[in-house]
């Protein structure tokens, strides 16, 4: 957790973003097209990999994101 919406977000569903905060860039590639075409595609992409570069997050981060999101959806 980087900031207070990141903590908000692992606490249940949230949709505040905080710019320049890692995990909020992170939940939010997460959460957007780039990532889910990437995802059903099985594979990245050269523009989601320049999305990753472009905002200094790693793939590892997203997926992580992702699944926050999924768990606190189920729970």
């Amino acid at each position: 957790m980087t900031c207070t919406d990141c903590t908000a977000a692992a606490q249940g569903p949230h949709w505040g973003f905080k710019r320049a905060c890692p995990g909020c860039e992170a939940r939010a590639i997460s959460r957007g097209p780039d990532f889910h075409r990437c995802r059903t595609a099985g594979k990245q992409d050269g523009q989601y990999r320049e999305l990753l570069t472009k905002v200094g997050v790693t793939h590892a981060e997203v997926v992580a994101a992702a699944e926050v999101d999924k768990e606190r959806a189920t729970a």
